[in-house]
């Protein structure tokens, strides 16, 4: 009988043991969650939007002739009143007239809106690439719409597809569980921005901190230049939120990572000098941060072995991003180069691998947008670039200014080279499945390449002189006699609303268009 008694305590212990386990557990799942409310002070103040501005995390993103504002309106959804909305006063897209939201995967993003209007309207959701993945509805009465996000941890955009649209509220709730690193509680903010009630911290009351051989810099603490000085190989050094420095020069195995919508703003900067980031070592990675207003280059890089992952650079008065002097086997993913102007429109492409860059440089699943000058500009390489999956689209005029214009421009003559005559050098760049629309001259240009190039299940629409620019024969300039280039191979690939001169090129597979 007693032996019953013991093991009928050993199971009424363990019940109760596991039981507080599971509820233990259980209060340690809980919905993180942020929101940004345009009642809040924060917003409810800056009128007329005409550039990009952050606030608590969350992008506007606005040009002179994008612009949208906030306002005054008074609608009541679900028992709640709301004050203020944000107005997109017209279509827009991922550069102009949108908004950035940050996300992790498995968020459910929920909106308050209506359409301006009497009709209903589209809010496009697009991914960060700017593909459209999801639709919301706006009607002309206010209601809140949500969307399920399974994508990788990054950033979605929200613009309108059709006429003008009301904003309120825009939140992120996210199932998190506990962990090791101590995660928030329920109704915290995932991204530190703000509480769901809408109210916020302010992103300016900040501080920086050093944790092994990890910097982290926010506006009003350490500066970057600050961080670059104590930093050493192996360091990360993490942007939370929007900064502002002059150029800086980072240093060998140092990295960057962002984080709340990280950007460095480069506005100070002046000059030729006024480069954002240099980088002539190895073994850098920078992810996750958007590089901006630049007086020349976003990034210009020399090093070699450096990776880049989800940059984005844009509004800088030369290239967004270049690659020369050596520079070789430097990898992007997944970056983004747009609306970046040079007063002659002559020099700021989107990615420029040029001027004696060296041999490996790799791009996959980039895009060059908006661009003054050119998307990708090769001129004067020293090694052959390969493209995957990258899109090149409507360069060639940024904000009243007008450059040349292509998509990817692959060649050419090199008289660059300091006691040597101009010269041909033949490289042998590799594109697949690689997109050019729109641009104001060809989508896919020679321009002097005397290699093979391969452009293998690409794609080229609506560009204004040549979808597929690849000439047999030409004159360059700076040799001052004809050539008969090498010919190109285009394999599998499609020419949609645009002319195409090809008789330097095979085709092979099956072509559409030509």
């Amino acid at each position: 009988m007693r032996k019953a008694r013991r093991f009928l305590s050993l199971v009424l212990a363990l019940v109760l043991v596991t039981g507080a386990s599971l509820m233990l557990m259980v209060s340690n799942v809980s919905a993180a969650s942020t929101s940004w409310n345009f009642k809040n002070s924060s917003f409810k103040n800056l009128g007329t939007i005409k550039s990009t501005v952050s606030v608590d995390g969350l992008t506007l993103i606005a040009t002179s002739s994008k612009t949208m504002s906030v306002k005054k309106e008074n609608v009541t959804v679900n028992g709640t009143a709301y004050t203020h909305c944000l107005a997109l006063g017209g279509t827009g897209d991922k550069y102009g007239r949108a908004v950035k939201v940050p996300v992790t995967k498995n968020s459910t993003i929920k909106v308050v809106l209506r359409s301006s209007g009497s009709s209903t309207r589209t809010l496009t959701v697009a991914n960060s690439n700017g593909n459209t993945i999801s639709t919301m509805s706006a009607a002309s009465t206010a209601s809140q719409q949500t969307y399920t996000y399974t994508g990788a941890d990054g950033y979605i955009y929200l613009y309108s597809k059709n006429s003008g649209i009301n904003i309120y509220k825009i939140q992120v709730d996210q199932a998190s569980g506990s962990s090791s690193s101590g995660s928030s509680s329920s109704g915290s903010s995932s991204s530190g921005s703000s509480s769901s009630s809408g109210s916020s911290s302010s992103s300016s009351s900040s501080s920086s901190s050093t944790t092994g051989s990890t910097i982290t810099v926010k506006n009003g603490g350490t500066s970057l230049e600050s961080a670059i000085k104590s930093a050493k190989k192996g360091t990360t050094i993490v942007i939370d939120g929007t900064v502002k420095s002059g150029a800086i020069t980072l240093p060998a195995g140092v990295n960057i990572s962002g984080k709340n919508n990280a950007t460095i703003d480069f506005s100070s900067t002046s000059g030729s000098s006024g480069r954002g980031i240099t980088i002539n070592g190895s073994g850098s990675t920078i992810e996750n941060v958007t590089i901006k207003n630049a007086a020349d280059n976003g990034i210009y890089i020399t090093g070699s072995n450096n990776i880049f992952k989800y940059v984005t650079t844009c509004y800088n008065d030369d290239a967004g991003v270049q690659v020369s002097n050596g520079g070789a086997y430097n990898k992007f993913y997944n970056c983004n180069s747009h609306h970046n102007a040079d007063a002659k429109g002559e020099n700021a492409d989107g990615f420029a691998v040029k001027l004696h860059s060296g041999e490996g440089n790799y791009f996959e699943n980039c895009i060059a947008e908006y661009n003054s000058d050119d998307g990708w500009d090769c001129y004067a390489a020293h090694g052959a670039v390969q493209f995957k999956n990258c899109q090149a689209n409507y360069n060639g005029y940024c904000d009243g200014i007008y450059g040349d214009g292509n998509g990817f421009k692959l060649g050419g003559v090199d008289n660059k080279t300091e006691g040597k005559a101009a010269h041909l050098d033949p490289l042998n760049h590799y594109l697949e499945g690689c997109k050019a629309i729109g641009n104001y001259a060809a989508g896919f240009d020679r321009n002097n390449q005397n290699g093979v190039v391969t452009m293998k299940n690409c794609y080229a629409e609506a560009n204004k002189k040549y979808n597929y620019n690849w000439p047999l024969k030409g004159k360059p300039s700076a040799l001052g006699y004809e050539v008969t280039f090498g010919k190109a191979i285009i394999q599998d690939c499609t020419s949609k609303n645009g002319k195409n001169k090809i008789d330097g090129a095979t085709l092979k597979g099956n072509c559409i268009g030509f």
